[in-house]
């Protein structure tokens, strides 16, 4: 029996552009930085490309071995963020490095999924 996998389209990954949200000035000056977390929607391009390939072992193995990697990122960047908040850093600070980081690693993931597979 075929695995169905989730049916994202590679279009879909226009929705990263609400990242850019994240420039616009809160109420009362500065910017949200909250709103950068938005750029993972990048990734729904990469989804959408893997959707396309016929799910078999090789691609579960890359797909496997990309989460690997990318889950030690997001653990250092869980505990870079800590760091930062135990030195005193500016919040803000803080959340725009968390936000870009996380949205960097959930684009990084299908990527490197996507580039294993094309070259095995």
């Amino acid at each position: 029996m075929k695995k169905k996998t989730a049916r994202f389209r590679p279009w879909m990954g226009a929705l990263g552009l609400l990242g850019f949200l994240g420039f616009l000035p809160k109420h009362g000056g500065g910017h949200n930085y909250l709103f950068f977390v938005f750029f993972a929607f990048f990734s729904w391009f990469f989804w959408g490309l893997l959707c396309m390939e016929k799910v078999d072992e090789r691609l579960v193995e890359n797909q496997n071995r990309a989460m690997r990697l990318i889950g030690a990122l997001f653990a250092m960047l869980s505990f870079l963020l800590i760091f930062l908040l135990d030195r005193g850093v500016a919040p803000d600070t803080v959340l725009l490095t968390g936000s870009l980081g996380y949205a960097g690693c959930f684009v990084a993931a299908p990527a490197l999924t996507w580039y294993l597979d094309r070259r095995g």
